[in-house]
This record gives structure tokens, sequence and C-alpha cells, in this order.
């Protein structure tokens, strides 16, 4: 003998939902809400998602209310909201065993897909995220990268449309390379690295080489603040195979390869990968803003091109070309209120201000110390540049300004950055 399940069916006008009106929601006929509600079938695995949806119920309450004792009292309230859904195709009378079994699971299929709605709220948060590096402080930012990650990872274990899922895993890559470099301003390497790393699996799972070359610049990147010279020359190298002039190709040249190169000793590396760099921000248009985003998912900016080139010039002792290069960046990283290039920059003017042939330590002392102020002892990138500096600065310890440095920076050595990991 059947049971009706009028749990179902008190949920149904709770909704404000007549038979026809849930029929022509999932596609359906009206009998088979009807044969549903009466207890003689069941819904079928495929129109339950979307049944769940139209009631604004998870598929576990769902469940519970097919049961046949799910009365009246039973009904259980909302935990999902209810989307605006409009038809899956338009309703036809479906009356034959099989037209009804592939109604239901076309209706499964139209119920797979995430909207475009939740794409399109989260693919601008992780731009606002990577927009916002070094202008809020990284722990901030962090904290609501993972806020979007909990709402991101749960859609891509979701069966998806393929181009959907393609949208979304470009999303989590970039939020991905994002909570590397926010890893890495708060010194938190093995973290860095494994969302640098995490960036380029999504990315390579979208078969995009721009994407994937971006990818490679978060992982590069990590690497050459970690001291691993080699490896940040390879992964940038791999990036400039994968697009060799696209968007990235500008940032994996001097971001990646000239300054790993000159860590290495290569003076002629440098100067080839500093102008490979200048010839490929030609071919781009102009970036929208004055000065872009450390991790920008466009091409580089001339003023961060400068800047990088600045830092590898003073890796091989050609101080002239840093402050040639610094004099290119530092009027933008002012007016746009960037402190990580701000500070690191000066930095670098101030480590090449300590040539023995014609330096100034007092002057570079200063400009250490307002680096310092401007860029904040929280970051590591900044720490971990003064104390090269202090290191440089070793055969004038005696000055008051370089022992002032020293008491600026003490506590923050570049070793708590490298294990932190919490």
């Amino acid at each position: 003998m059947r049971t009706p399940r009028t749990g179902l069916a008190e949920r149904r006008r709770l909704q404000g939902l007549s038979q026809e009106a849930l029929a022509e929601r999932l596609g359906v006929a009206r009998t088979t809400v009807t044969r549903w509600e009466a207890g003689d079938v069941e819904p079928l695995a495929w129109v339950r998602p979307a049944l769940a949806n139209v009631l604004s119920l998870t598929l576990e309450d769902l469940a519970a209310l097919l049961t046949p004792s799910a009365v009246g009292r039973d009904v259980i309230p909302s935990r999902v909201p209810a989307p605006d859904m409009a038809p899956a195709y338009p309703p036809y009378p479906l009356d034959d065993g099989e037209l009804l079994d592939v109604a239901e699971r076309r209706s499964w299929l139209a119920s797979l897909d995430v909207s475009a709605a939740k794409i399109d709220y989260l693919a601008p948060a992780v731009e606002w995220i990577i927009d916002q590096d070094e202008r809020v402080p990284p722990a901030d930012l962090h904290a609501k990268a993972r806020g979007l990650r909990s709402h991101l990872h749960p859609l891509l274990e979701a069966p998806q449309r393929p181009d959907t899922a393609m949208r979304l895993f470009a999303v989590a890559a970039h939020l991905s390379g994002a909570q590397a470099a926010l890893s890495l301003d708060m010194g938190r390497l093995p973290s860095a690295r494994a969302h640098a790393a995490e960036a380029f699996d999504l990315a390579e799972t979208t078969g995009d080489p721009d994407l994937m070359a971006w990818a490679r610049a978060a992982q590069s990147l990590v690497e050459y603040y970690a001291g691993r010279y080699p490896d940040a020359l390879a992964l940038a190298n791999d990036g400039l195979a994968r697009s060799p002039r696209g968007p990235h190709a500008v940032r994996l040249s001097v971001n990646g390869r000239a300054r790993a190169l000159a860590r290495m000793g290569d003076r002629a590396g440098v100067d080839h990968a500093v102008g490979h760099a200048w010839t490929v921000r030609t071919e781009h248009p102009d970036p929208e803003t004055a000065l872009t985003a450390s991790l920008t998912t466009t091409v580089y900016c001339e003023p961060r091109a400068a800047g990088n080139a600045a830092t590898a010039y003073l890796a091989v002792g050609d101080t002239a070309r840093v402050e040639q290069y610094a004099n290119l960046a530092l009027d933008t990283f002012d007016a746009e209120g960037f402190t990580g290039p701000q500070a690191m920059t000066r930095i670098d003017v101030a480590t090449a201000l300590l040539d023995p042939a014609s330096g100034d330590v007092e002057r570079a002392a200063s400009l250490v110390a307002d680096a310092y102020r401007i860029g904040g002892a929280a970051s590591f990138p900044v720490r971990q540049r003064v104390a090269e500096f202090v290191d440089a600065a070793a055969s004038w310890e005696a000055l008051p300004a370089i022992r002032d440095v020293r008491e600026l920076v003490s506590g923050h050595t570049t070793e708590e950055g490298v294990h932190a990991d919490t």
C-alpha cells in the first residue's frame, strides 16, 4: 500500500509552488510531481539536485522528506538559498517513460553547472586581492583569501560543464598564486611554495599557456627569495617557453630570469634578460594603470620592470645601472603608494651607495631607514633586503648611522622568515 509523502507536498506549498509550477521549474510533467507526492515513485537521482535547489533544501534534507513518514510537522526549514531558476527547457507533457528519463537527466545536467553569477563574484574578488597586495597588510589579505578559498574549493570538487570548470580552475589558479605571494610576504616560505605549486597545477589543468606562465612566475618568485636561484631560473625559463611573448614574458624575463642570473653571476645573461623584457614590453599595449600589481594578470608595467632591473644590476655590481633603473621606477612607486617596491628600490639604491670608490654611507643608511619605515617590519622581502644591506655595510659598522640601521632591524632576521610557517 502506498504512503503519501505529505512532507514533500507541504514543502512545495511552503515555497509557494503548485504542482504545475514545480513541474515547470524542473522541466518535467505535472503528473510526475503528483506521483512523487502520492508515494507511487521516487524522484530519480538525475533530478534530485534540481529538486533540492527549487525547494531550498540540501540533498540530505530532501532525502528525509522523501521518506513516507515525513509529515507536515517534519517540514524542514530552508538551509540553502532558493536561486532564481528558469526552466531547463520548455515544459512538454511527457507521458512516455523513456522521455521522462531523458527529461530528468537533462534537468540533472542543468543543475550541475555553477551559476555565472557565482563566478562573476569570485573572479573580481580574487582580482581585488591581487590588486591590494603591497597596499593592505598581508595577514589581512591572507585571511580574506582563505575565506574565498572556502567558497571556491567546493565548486571545484563538484561536477561541472567543461567551460565552467575551466573558468573555475583559472580563478582558483589566480587565488593560489595570490596566496603564495601573501605567504611569502609573511615569511612563510613552505606555504608560499605549496600555494605556488598548486597555482601551476590548476593552471595546467586549463591548458592555457599564458596562465601557466603566470603561475611559473609565482613559483620563480618564491624560489628567488628562498635563495634557490637555479630553481628560480628554471621555473622562469619554463614559463617563457610556454608563452615566449605573452603578457607575462616581461615579468618572467626581468623578475625571474634577470634577477636569478644576477645572483648566479651571469652579467651577460642579465643584459639579455633585461633587454628581452623591454622588447616584449613594447609589443603589448600599456596597462590601464601607471603601476600594475606585483602579481598582475596583465602585462607588467615599465616601473615594475625597472625596479627588478635595478635589483638585478645590483647583484652584478653595476651601480650606475642600479640608479638609472631605480630613477625610472621610484617616482611612480611613491605616487601610487605601493609600500613594497617603494621600500625595496630604496634599499637597492642604498646598497649601491656602499661602493667604496664613490659611496655615500650616510645617505645609504638614511635611505634604508626610510625604506624600513615605508615597508614595515612585517614584510619578509623587505627584512631580507635590509639584512643584505647590513651585511654589505659591515666595513662601516662603527659608524653611528649603520649602528642605527642594525638596531632598527634587530629581531627581524632573514632566518626568522625562512622557517616561520604557521
